[in-house]
């Protein structure tokens, strides 16, 4: 496979950002240069996706196994990704709501490019994820693969890495502050996430971001607000609530405009989660939130980083965020990266990402391949916990 069956589009950025990372390398010192060299190959398998990349032409596939286990008589499956030579230790790769779970093709490519890095990566397949539900039973389910790995896997003395997408983040990040996990995990990269779930909620019924620029954000992406009613239904406790909403929420994803049938028969939990999903009005949202049954408000308060201290958490944290996030604004990483200490936590504002994809518009190549220089250098480091 030739460069030539890379889209042109992405040749064109990759040729524009290439001689500032030269720069770079030519600035670095000789012990450095390798990194930073396996840095850009990375950079470019991950635009490459599924195809053709020079990270591919010089590493053999990685072998992935299916693989069972089984902690406090929990059960789990999950893929491991064997890479062709581990020297970065394991990473757990938690998904993020997708209903192909660990077999998500985007998913399997990132992991793939992970294990090619150097990383022996564990990824556990997640129900709640799979199935569009977000609770505190996918904290344990992450927690546990922290546990497995930790007795189990490549390089266990050091403790794993862990990387979440998404609405993943804030479960991993809990996973991560257990009282014997906490210093378990060597730093946790987290790619789109949240922080404050009452402002999330707001900028994607709403439209603004009030931990951020306020009204002045990106429109959000117009699936959001179905996607978050979808990740909630499973704590209501009327089942045929639950079927009317998930209904409607899959119109609305299948691009159905129409009215939405069936409101005027739910009862009054199902009437309040729709109320609060198709509210406009940014001043009305914290009183919906309140309005909402007890289940799903303990389970909404229990996610919600910003009830939570994050003292509790010891690894270091690695935040890439796209600066036009149209579903979880960039807003909420710098917050999280302000309620850390400053050594802690580090942000990588890069513009090309979109929400966590890679964007063919290579606009900030740049930022990319720092934040990737900086997750192979902490994969290559010692005891990298505070």
């Amino acid at each position: 496979m030739h460069d030539d069956d890379i889209p042109h589009r992405r040749r064109c950025g990759l040729l524009v950002v290439i001689p500032g990372l030269l720069l770079g390398l030519l600035m670095s010192g000789c012990s450095a240069i390798e990194r930073h060299h396996e840095a850009l190959l990375v950079l470019g398998d991950l635009a490459a996706g599924e195809g053709p990349s020079r990270l591919k032409a010089r590493t053999p596939t990685p072998n992935r196994e299916r693989l069972a286990y089984v902690v406090e008589e929990r059960r789990y499956v999950a893929d491991l990704y064997h890479p062709p030579a581990s020297h970065r230790g394991t990473l757990i790769l938690v998904h993020g709501l997708t209903e192909a779970g660990r077999h998500d093709p985007r998913l399997m490519a990132f992991a793939q490019t992970l294990a090619r890095a150097g990383f022996t990566v564990l990824v556990p397949e997640l129900d709640g994820l799979r199935h569009f539900s977000v609770g505190t039973r996918e904290v344990q389910g992450i927690a546990d693969a922290i546990r497995h790995a930790s007795a189990e896997l490549p390089m266990a003395r050091q403790g794993p890495a862990l990387a979440a997408i998404s609405f993943a983040t804030g479960p991993a990040l809990l996973a991560a502050m257990q009282p014997d996990t906490a210093h378990r995990v060597r730093f946790v990269i987290a790619v789109g996430g949240y922080y404050d779930l009452t402002d999330l909620l707001r900028y994607a019924t709403t439209g603004e971001d009030r931990g951020g620029v306020g009204l002045q954000a990106p429109p959000p992406h117009r699936d959001v607000r179905w996607v978050m009613l979808r990740s909630q239904l499973h704590h209501l406790e009327d089942a045929d609530d639950r079927a009317r909403l998930d209904a409607i929420a899959r119109r609305r994803l299948a691009g159905d405009e129409a009215s939405d049938h069936g409101v005027a028969e739910m009862g009054p939990q199902g009437k309040a989660l729709y109320e609060l999903v198709t509210n406009r009005d940014p001043a009305r949202v914290t009183s919906l939130i309140e309005a909402l049954p007890s289940s799903l408000l303990d389970q909404f308060n229990a996610l919600d980083l910003t009830a939570r201290d994050l003292g509790s958490l010891k690894a270091r944290l690695v935040l890439v965020h796209g600066p036009d996030d149209r579903v979880i604004p960039i807003s909420h990483s710098r917050r999280l990266r302000d309620a850390l200490p400053s050594h802690q936590a580090q942000l990588f504002e890069a513009e090309g990402l979109g929400h966590v994809e890679v964007s063919s518009n290579w606009r900030d190549g740049w930022t990319l391949w720092r934040a990737i220089h900086h997750v192979l250098k902490l994969g290559e480091d010692k005891g990298t916990s505070r």
